[in-house]
């Protein structure tokens, strides 16, 4: 449970990172979120493939893209939170990188799944309860996340819901959509977790 925690804090510090506007950047940061994801796969597929090597207690394929799907969406989710914060027109072509970085960064956790899926993505019983797992915690935080959007759409001032242009919300809608997923996901390792633990009642 740990390391989940680890993870995901440490993506989610990585994705806000990546927008800051202040940081002098050698090249655009989706860039360099990219690579890091990238090398992150390449070195998490070699650690794997010890593990099957040494213990054959490496994750299966399912569990694989749990823990590919959490980092992913936890970067890419807390990047454009964090570029939304700023205040600035994140419009292609606005003067600021941050809407093209975070489809760079859309185009790094695709090809580091490419990199972490195994050849074979067979489904067995336990996958099919942790997949089913993670969509009931997804589907109950979107709607909680919806509800709360919609009060504020509908109570606050108007301070606040003038600044919610159909660009904004419609970005925000995405970041709650992204916030669904990384909760979905983070329920379906812990259940892989809680599974593997000694005692557990499917042992």
């Amino acid at each position: 449970m740990t390391r989940i925690l680890a993870v995901l804090i440490g993506c989610l510090c990585f994705g806000f990172g990546l927008a800051w506007t202040w940081a002098a950047w050698p090249v655009a940061p989706g860039w360099i979120g990219t690579g890091v994801l990238i090398l992150s796969a390449a070195a998490t597929r070699a650690h794997w493939d010890r593990r099957r090597k040494d213990a054959g207690d490496e994750p299966g394929p399912y569990e694989r893209l749990a823990w590919h799907s959490m980092a992913s969406m936890a970067v890419l989710s807390s990047h454009l939170t964090a570029s939304l914060a700023t205040g600035l027109d994140i419009h292609v072509g606005r003067g600021n990188s941050l809407a093209t970085d975070n489809w760079t960064l859309v185009l790094g956790a695709a090809v580091s799944w490419a990199l972490l899926r195994p050849r074979a993505m067979q489904r067995d019983e336990r996958d099919r309860e942790m997949a089913a797992r993670g969509a009931h915690v997804g589907f109950r935080t979107l709607i909680a996340l919806l509800l709360v959007l919609l009060l504020v759409l509908g109570f606050a001032p108007v301070v606040v819901t003038e600044t919610l242009t159909p660009f904004v919300i419609g970005n925000l809608l995405v970041v709650l959509i992204q916030v669904g997923l990384l909760a979905s996901f983070v329920a379906q390792l812990t259940g892989y977790w809680a599974a593997a633990r000694p005692g557990h009642a499917d042992d």
